[in-house]
């Protein structure tokens, strides 16, 4: 089951960096994503001097409340830890038509298969040779907010 989340835009004041989107994972309840999601929520409303709703958890269940209160809190300084990942994805051209594979980690061509091995996965996908027209790699790379928090004391310049 997928939860639901907030898609959150971040203004970097010290680096030469372009927009950062961190998409924050409120829902299934209970899930240690949600949990994770919700800690990262309190921290931006106690950022933008937001109260929090009673039982926070609950904005799962209510994405406008929680896009309002976010909406609130515009302006507002926090001190993101990111870290850079890349994406790598494979389309692959077969006679029934293209397919994207995702969360590639590496592929080679072995006799007469391509086997793909893929982050997450504990086989590797094997396309026989015989079905592929063509495959391309693409890779993606993107920052990732790995971590906010509330500006020390001293604050943010």
């Amino acid at each position: 089951m997928v939860g639901t989340g907030l898609l959150i835009h971040y203004n970097p004041l010290r680096a030469q960096t372009a927009e950062i989107e961190d998409f924050i994972l409120l829902g299934p309840r209970g899930e240690l994503s949600a949990v994770q999601g919700v800690g990262r929520l309190l921290r931006i409303l106690r950022a933008g001097r937001v109260a929090p709703p009673p039982d926070p958890y609950a904005l799962d269940d209510e994405i406008e409340r929680a896009v309002e209160l976010v909406e609130r809190c515009r302006g507002a300084r926090v001190q993101l830890r990111v870290e850079r990942r890349v994406e790598r994805t494979l389309t692959i051209w077969t006679e029934t038509g293209v397919d994207r594979i995702g969360r590639v980690i590496d592929y080679e061509e072995v006799g007469e298969v391509l086997a793909v091995r893929r982050h997450g996965a504990q086989t590797v996908l094997r396309i026989p040779r015989r079905q592929l027209i063509r495959y391309a790699p693409s890779a993606r790379e993107y920052l990732e907010v790995v971590s906010l928090e509330l500006p020390d004391a001293a604050g943010l310049p």
